[in-house]
């Protein structure tokens, strides 16, 4: 294919891949914002075949750049590992979510389907692009050596240095008899939950915020949590290595009851972290994988 040597000035697609849906809007990088009337969300079926997972990748990415010619689309991904971002090659499997890609060439295929040349697509870790957006233009703007952190079904980390980001290894930090994501994670909660005697049916953390106003056993779990978090950011992020950690992901909804034991936790061993909430929600991968087009 030709190389795309087209400049579309300040403007990319920024687009969020996550196990059940694809997020996309075109980002104006120099002002990092987006341009909010072609934002985009559509459902994905993360067990679909990969004709199918790239076809409603492609459809979504098609209505956000509406009627703009294909020579000058310019697209950054934020895809979820385990993944060859440079190669363009799904390595996820065993995670429930998108095996019908594992070992393709997801960008090639993805740029045959939208007809553009393949280096018209860029793509980087889906926690990277987060802390990305909030240092361009969120809860990190303005500083210069940043951690960040995404707290879900799973644990996704990045630092940001020397105005580059890096992608992180939190998830498999040792900790304790395991690994940081095992006690930094939904699993944890229902895990620990299940065994409190007369625990009931819940579906995720979301469930057990409105149980911690009644039942001091689970505002026990989100103080344990936060104990849990401090010792690993101290571990792997403490404040004389980087000046903030941003926290995002569906977890920090319940922000107010373990970020007071980590910040706790912190004071009682004589260290002041500076913990942030992420500002973005959802749009900060969206502007971070963008900013794979800045210059």
């Amino acid at each position: 294919m030709k190389k795309n040597t087209s400049n579309t000035g300040s403007y990319a697609l920024g687009i969020d891949i996550g196990g059940s849906h694809i997020s996309a809007c075109r980002v104006d990088i120099a002002s990092s914002r987006l341009i909010d009337h072609a934002f985009v969300r559509t459902a994905v079926n993360p067990h679909g075949s990969a004709a199918e997972i790239i076809d409603t990748w492609a459809g979504a990415i098609e209505s956000a750049f509406e009627q703009l010619p294909r020579r000058d689309w310019r697209i950054g991904i934020a895809m979820p590992g385990p993944f060859d971002y440079d190669k363009g090659i799904s390595h996820i499997t065993g995670l429930d979510k998108f095996e019908s890609l594992f070992g393709l060439p997801v960008r090639r295929w993805l740029a045959d389907r939208l007809d553009i040349p393949e280096d018209s697509i860029r793509m980087m870790n889906d926690a990277s692009a987060f802390l990305l957006g909030e240092v361009m233009g969120g809860a990190g703007k303005g500083y210069s050596r940043v951690a960040g952190i995404t707290l879900g079904t799973g644990l996704g980390s990045a630092r940001f240095s020397a105005n580059r980001i890096f992608d992180g290894d939190l998830w498999c930090t040792p900790f304790r008899d395991s690994r940081a994501e095992d006690y930094l994670c939904s699993r944890w909660f229902l895990k620990e939950y299940a065994s409190l005697p007369g625990a009931l049916p819940v579906g995720g953390v979301k469930d057990l915020v409105p149980l911690s106003t009644t039942d001091p056993a689970v505002r026990s779990l989100f103080e344990t949590f936060g104990f849990h978090l401090a010792e690993i950011l101290l571990m792997k992020y403490p404040p004389d290595v980087q000046e903030m950690v941003i926290i995002g992901g569906n977890i920090t909804r319940a922000w107010d009851l373990f970020i007071p034991a980590a910040l706790e936790f912190c004071r009682n061993l004589g260290t002041e972290m500076n913990i942030r909430p992420a500002l973005l929600g959802e749009q900060a991968a969206v502007i971070g994988a963008a900013f794979l087009w800045r210059k």
